[in-house]
């Protein structure tokens, strides 16, 4: 499936909230990942668990956002979708990244998309340095980085992302 906001608003619009407020918010049992949306464009947040991906045998993850391109009718077509992957987790970290691993692999993003994951978890009980070796992490690492993405993580809120 196509990451784009008219995708998600045509194909799934019980699922799918655009906004154009400063704070673009998904929250779940105490965990908040907060975008924060300096240049008021449209986004697009999208429930991917329970949602577009269904599937009670499909690891996934909670949300996505998807930052809409404005300009429909520009001729500019370098800039492609801005997406991200959002886990709201409880204390298992490596969890929330096979889950936002199996989502990433999903969707369809065009070459010029840039594709973020970002997990909230309670809290964080492994060491940064033995979370930055795992492999698991280590392959969503270089799958994001293909799309000029990353993966960062934070315990109970993230609010660090900004689109202006």
């Amino acid at each position: 499936m196509k990451c784009s906001c008219q995708e998600f608003e045509d194909n799934y619009p019980e699922c799918t909230v655009c906004q154009t407020g400063k704070l673009i918010v998904a929250e779940e049992h105490k965990r908040k990942y907060i975008l924060n949306n300096k240049a008021q464009n449209q986004i697009c947040k999208i429930r991917i668990d329970g949602g577009v991906i269904d599937s009670q045998t499909q690891s996934k993850c909670d949300y996505m956002m998807v930052v809409c391109q404005s300009d429909k009718g520009s001729k500019n077509t370098d800039s492609g979708e801005i997406v991200y992957l959002i886990e709201l987790k409880g204390k298992d970290l490596i969890k929330a990244v096979e889950q936002l691993t199996q989502t990433m692999t999903y969707f369809d993003y065009e070459n010029n998309s840039q594709v973020f994951a970002r997990a909230v978890v309670s809290k964080v009980t492994e060491p940064k340095s033995s979370i930055d070796i795992d492999s698991r992490v280590v392959k969503l690492r270089k799958m994001l980085k293909k799309y000029g993405g990353d993966f960062a993580y934070g315990s109970v809120q993230y609010d660090q992302d900004i689109v202006s």
